[in-house]
């Protein structure tokens, strides 16, 4: 988890943001912030409150998403396959912590790559409609996570908060489970890793 909060543009995704120190006289010592990339000025108090990893925290070490949709495929077809020899009795079926990381990890790239629209919209090198669709996405699959670890009891939930906060409880927030959630699988991935070297 980071220890402080990255401020992005609530109408771009920059977080190039200063904060603008001309309050009037008695009001808080941080009076509004600016984007240094779109011009938008917003106040503190419409800043979200939510504690989750930004983008680089949470998917600095991921791989490619070209890499990660492949990955993804694959993991799919194998996941039917093993449902298929389940129900002709050839073996089991994946088991919930498999399928918990198939969603995590489809949640996250959904994720990573609605984010990656976005940016592309605001360069107008896509289209609108399209970086909404990707989001639509990003905030279903997050959902379906969400749900199916509140239906496990949470016993794969890894980050700080469970997934009975309230601060999940809109698409900014539901994005920010999987981005925590993805942060601390990752950190354990690395941790057994090193501890099986």
């Amino acid at each position: 988890m980071p220890d402080h909060l990255v401020i992005h543009c609530p109408k771009c995704p920059s977080d190039e943001v200063e904060a603008q120190l001309d309050p009037p006289e008695g009001a808080p010592s941080v009076a509004a912030f600016a984007c240094l990339l779109c011009g938008h000025r917003w106040h503190p108090a419409e800043l979200p409150h939510l504690l989750a990893p930004d983008y680089d925290q949470a998917y600095g070490t991921a791989p490619a998403l070209a890499e990660e949709e492949l990955t993804l495929a694959l993991w799919a077809e194998g996941i039917n396959l093993r449902a298929q020899a389940a129900r002709d009795g050839r073996g089991p079926a994946v088991d919930h912590g498999g399928y918990r990381l198939f969603y995590l990890r489809q949640a996250a790239y959904l994720d990573r790559a609605a984010h990656a629209m976005q940016v592309a919209a605001h360069g107008a090198l896509i289209d609108e409609e399209q970086a909404a669709d990707a989001d639509d996405a990003a905030v279903m699959a997050a959902d379906l996570l969400l749900h199916l670890d509140l239906e496990l009891d949470q016993v794969h939930v890894e980050g700080l908060l469970g997934a009975e906060s309230p601060q999940w409880q809109s698409p900014e927030g539901l994005r920010g489970y999987v981005r925590q959630e993805y942060a601390a699988w990752r950190e354990w991935e690395d941790s057994a890793r090193l501890r099986r070297a």
